[in-house]
C-alpha cells in the first residue's frame, strides 16, 4: 500500500513539473501581437522606418499587393483590416492626395514630403490651383496629363518629377511656351499667363519655386513694373491705344477699380479681355 502510495505521489509530482514546465517555456516562446504582425512592428506608425508608406513607395506605389488580403476596394478583404478608415477620400489609398497634395492633388507636400514652395515639385502650384489676388484659377490639366487612375499608363514611371505639357486646347495656350526643368530648378518662359500675348512683355522667364513676392509683380507681364502707380504700371508698353484722362476701370470695370486695383481675380489671366 505504501508503494503504491509513493509511486502515485512520485507520478503526481513529475506531472506537475512538466505542466509547470511547458506553462513556463509557452509562456516564453509565444509571440505578442506586433511579432506575429505580417508586416512587422512600425508598419503604422509614421516615424518607423518600416511605415508603410515608405514600404509602398519602396515597391513603386504598386497597390495591387496590399489587394492580395485588403480586398480589391481596400475594404478589408480576408485580413478583415479595412485601409480605408484612415484613407477615407473617395479611392481610399489611390487617392491622388495620399501620395502628393492634401487641400487638392498638387503639392504641398511633395513624394519626399517637401511642404516649402522653395522646393522644385512644390514650387507655385497653389498659387496656380488656387487662383489669388491677381488672377484666375488654373487647373492640373493645363500643364500635365492628369492619369484616370494610379496605375494609368505614364503616371508611375522612372522620373520622380511629373511631366509637364502645356494643353493645346486651353484658352492659355500658346505653341511657343517653354517650361525648362533641370535638378532643383524649373521655369516657364513665353507663357500666356506671363505676357505672350497682345500687349504683352512678351518673352518673360518665371522661376517655378521663387517665392519672392515681386515675382509677378504689376507691370512684370504687361506694362512696367518700375512706374509709380497701378496704372501706369499696368498700362501695356505697346498694342494699346492711349487714354489720356482716362482711368483703366472705365473699359475694365469688371476687373479693377479706379485705382486699377484687382478686384475679381477670376477676370485677370483668364484668356479674356474683360
Amino acid at each position: 500500500m505504501m508503494n503504491t502510495t509513493l509511486r502515485f505521489g512520485t507520478l503526481a509530482l513529475v506531472a506537475a513539473l512538466l505542466l509547470g514546465g511547458c506553462a513556463e517555456t509557452k509562456e516564453d516562446k509565444v509571440p505578442t501581437t506586433p511579432e506575429v504582425s505580417v508586416h512587422g512592428a512600425g508598419f503604422a506608425d509614421i516615424s518607423s522606418s518600416n511605415f508603410h508608406a515608405k514600404y509602398i513607395q519602396g515597391k513603386n506605389f504598386d497597390l495591387s499587393l496590399c489587394k492580395t488580403c485588403h480586398g480589391p476596394d481596400f475594404s478589408g478583404g480576408t485580413s478583415g483590416k479595412s485601409c480605408n478608415t484612415c484613407h477615407s477620400k473617395p479611392g481610399g489609398p489611390e487617392n491622388c492626395t495620399v501620395c502628393h497634395g492634401s487641400v487638392n492633388a498638387a503639392p504641398p507636400f511633395d513624394l519626399a514630403g517637401n511642404v516649402s514652395p522653395a522646393s522644385r515639385a512644390v514650387g507655385a502650384h497653389q498659387v496656380h490651383l488656387l487662383g489669388g489676388l491677381v488672377g484666375a484659377k488654373v487647373t492640373c490639366t493645363e500643364c500635365h496629363v492628369v492619369p484616370a487612375a494610379l496605375t494609368a499608363a505614364g503616371h508611375i514611371d522612372n522620373s520622380a518629377h511629373a511631366e509637364v505639357r502645356f494643353d493645346p486646347s486651353s484658352v492659355f495656350y500658346k505653341a511657343d511656351a517653354v517650361f525648362s526643368g533641370s535638378g532643383t530648378t524649373a521655369t516657364c518662359s513665353n507663357t500666356y499667363c506671363h505676357g505672350n500675348f497682345p500687349g504683352g512683355n512678351g518673352n518673360v522667364t518665371m522661376t517655378w519655386s521663387d517665392t519672392n513676392p515681386d515675382a509677378a509683380a504689376c507691370g512684370t507681364c504687361h506694362g512696367d513694373v518700375t512706374k509709380a502707380t497701378f496704372a501706369e504700371k499696368a498700362f501695356p508698353k505697346s498694342g494699346h491705344p492711349a487714354i489720356g484722362s482716362m482711368t483703366c476701370n472705365q473699359c475694365h470695370s469688371r476687373t479693377v477699380n479706379s485705382l486699377a486695383q484687382i478686384i475679381d481675380p477670376s477676370k485677370h489671366v483668364n484668356g479674356v479681355v474683360d
